[in-house]
């Protein structure tokens, strides 16, 4: 299964957001990104392993500031403090 392949259709939920739930939903890339136990936001665990090989698969790039610019413009905020730091949520 190829994972740039559109997986909403047109008009519907946005790539980037399903594409991140489909990252987020993969139990073999949990040591690179995972959700939180709480299961309000998510971190990402190696920079470094996302950035070389989730990034390039999923999104056809492989910067990491170009997903972060994503991940704000959709509206996720970065928390900055408490056990959830360094995570990423969305209201």
């Amino acid at each position: 299964e190829d994972p740039l392949t559109p997986l909403a259709p047109p008009y519907r939920i946005p790539n980037f957001l399903v594409k991140l739930f489909c990252i987020l939903s993969r139990d073999d890339l949990r040591h690179i990104i995972k959700w939180l136990p709480h299961g309000r936001s998510w971190r990402i665990i190696d920079p470094v392993e996302f950035e070389m090989s989730v990034i390039p698969t999923y999104f056809g790039h492989s910067s990491m500031n170009s997903f972060l610019r994503q991940v704000n413009g959709w509206g996720f905020k970065r928390m900055t403090q408490g056990r959830s730091k360094n995570s990423y949520y969305n209201e």
